[in-house]
């Protein structure tokens, strides 16, 4: 069985997770997001993805889906703290349960650390967790919030997002409402500015879709975000 099916039959794990799920998370009053199994379960899954696209072996994609599972528990002791670094070491209890070299331990805090900005990506698990962390914005997460302000029943609009790499490309989909204003990501800039960073990583061109067609993201990034390296 692998880690990540081990993982989601730990009641321990599950314990945290309930915690979470019946919190609200309102962060400078605008972020009512759901953080709970739905989401991790989610980012499991498009880093299962990303890194099937970019060759990995089924290993390193079964800890990146383990560190999924693991990347938002710091939740649990509110959202006033650096929750990367809290999921980190929460994380080390599960860790410390399953077979993994000293190595893997270190990739997978290292990962769920990083995960919320992405600044030093240091292996594939990294990568694909703060990647796939940025594709989950879906309705799923606001749709049961309890705060239904602009931003938040925007992002309901949002329907399907999905990731294509290519030799040369990292392409990230989105599917909405005909109606949905992209503009909203200037609230939500790393939808764009993830993406982009692992996109340079990787030294490929990023392209962003929406409904079909190739958007300019320069007028939601500043001058200074569009030439960060």
């Amino acid at each position: 069985m692998s880690l990540y099916e081990n993982l989601l039959k730990d009641e321990e794990y599950l314990k945290i997770v309930r915690k979470i799920e019946g919190m609200h998370f309102i962060t400078d009053g605008k972020w009512d997001w759901e953080h709970g199994l739905g989401h991790y379960q989610r980012v499991s899954e498009y880093a299962r993805k990303i890194l099937y696209q970019l060759g990995a072996d089924s290993r390193t994609i079964d800890l990146a889906m383990f560190a999924s599972l693991l990347h938002d528990l710091g939740l649990s002791k509110g959202d006033k703290m650096d929750h990367a670094i809290e999921s980190a070491k929460l994380a080390t209890q599960f860790i410390e349960k399953v077979s993994v070299t000293d190595q893997e331990k270190e990739m997978l805090y290292q990962a769920i650390s990083d995960h919320s900005k992405g600044n030093h990506i240091a292996s594939p698990i990294g990568l694909a967790l703060v990647l796939a962390d940025k594709l989950d914005v879906t309705y799923h997460r606001t749709e049961n919030s309890s705060i239904q302000d602009k931003i938040n029943t925007e992002i309901q609009k949002i329907k399907h997002v999905d990731i294509r790499i290519t030799d040369g490309k990292l392409i990230v989909i989105y599917e909405t409402d005909k109606d949905f204003d992209i503009n909203i990501l200037k609230e939500w800039k790393k939808a764009i500015t993830i993406p982009k960073r692992v996109s340079e990583y990787l030294n490929k061109e990023f392209i962003f879709m929406l409904n079909g067609n190739e958007v300019d993201y320069s007028d939601i990034l500043s001058f200074k975000e569009l030439l960060k390296k």
